[in-house]
């Protein structure tokens, strides 16, 4: 009798042990899914940081060239008066 006794107890004293190794995993998986998803977003933002720095960069060169193209028709039409 005391043999299942100790027994039982072994297999309990595992047992809990056994779970609180799971609930251990459990919670670094979700850090490390909490973490992956910050990572994410972070490089998602400075990937939009660095495409709206391209698309301004682009609209100012492309205001430069319409600017240009405007001043030489203006000269082209002062030349002809």
């Amino acid at each position: 009798m005391m043999l299942m006794r100790e027994d039982s107890e072994r297999r309990g004293e595992a047992w809990r042990a056994d779970e609180d190794q799971r609930r251990r995993d459990e919670v670094a998986a979700r850090e490390a899914l909490r973490h992956a998803g910050k990572l994410e977003a972070e490089e998602r933002r400075r990937q939009e940081k660095m495409e709206m720095e391209e698309r301004a960069r682009r609209d100012k060169e492309e205001a430069r060239a319409r600017s240009q193209e405007l001043m030489f028709y203006i000269g082209a039409l002062a030349k002809m008066e």
